[in-house]
């Protein structure tokens, strides 16, 4: 009775992350599938060159090709968040500064962190910005995200997808620049706004904008 008491524990422990890391794939891919409709239509129109490349194209709206850039950019941006939401269900991804960083800290603790790179010729403030972001990632890394609230946020991105699609037809169809112009920027203002006002979306640009620019410990890490 015992062996088979234990036999049971042991399969729960070795069956348990396996049905964790299904959970998190799954809560993962259906975030994808949700938004993958809305992230085609989008790069279907910046395949052709995006609505820069509609003004461009045609002499009449040239003069204002920078709106479109911007709109353009501004889309490009809202896929990044929102892929970046998909990929953080179950946690922040183990991204290309928190490989390099993480593991460091740990291995070598704070003054051996700093002495490591100091060796490297890297400056103490610098450094000392890698070991805090390095302590950031591995006290909020196991954060979840509620699916039903990624969707919300995906359902409301979706007004901004279809305006974006209306623009580029209507840029085919109409000789309107004072219009264009408008409907363009009005564009580009709303989707600053849905970044400032959507919880998930706050949350998203806040943990992305705690990875410190550290070109040069990548390089560093290429080269080793």
């Amino acid at each position: 009775m015992k062996l088979l008491k234990f036999y049971l524990i042991a399969q729960i422990f070795m069956v348990a992350p396996l049905l964790l890391s299904s959970a998190k794939a799954n809560n993962e891919q259906a975030c994808y599938d949700y938004f993958h409709p809305l992230e085609n239509m989008a790069l279907e129109i910046k395949g052709r060159g995006g609505t820069w490349g509609l003004f461009e194209k045609r002499a009449l709206f040239r003069n204002h090709a920078i709106v479109g850039l911007h709109v353009d950019s501004k889309i490009t941006a809202l896929i990044f968040t929102i892929g970046y939401l998909c990929e953080s269900q179950e946690g922040i991804p183990f991204n290309d500064v928190a490989v390099q960083v993480v593991p460091t800290l740990e291995e070598k603790g704070l003054e051996g962190f700093i002495e490591y790179y100091l060796v490297l010729a890297h400056e103490l403030n610098e450094i000392k910005g890698w070991a805090k972001y390095a302590e950031w990632y591995n006290a909020n890394h196991k954060r979840k995200l509620d699916p039903n609230q990624t969707k919300a946020t995906i359902d409301n991105a979706r007004l901004y997808f279809e305006r974006y699609r209306a623009l580029a037809v209507k840029m085919k169809t109409t000789n309107d620049i004072e219009g264009i112009v408008k409907d363009g920027n009005t564009l580009i203002e709303d989707i600053v706004k849905f970044n400032t006002m959507a919880p998930l979306l706050i949350q998203a640009n806040l943990e992305n904008s705690k990875i410190p620019q550290v070109s040069n410990l990548l390089n560093i890490a290429d080269e080793m």
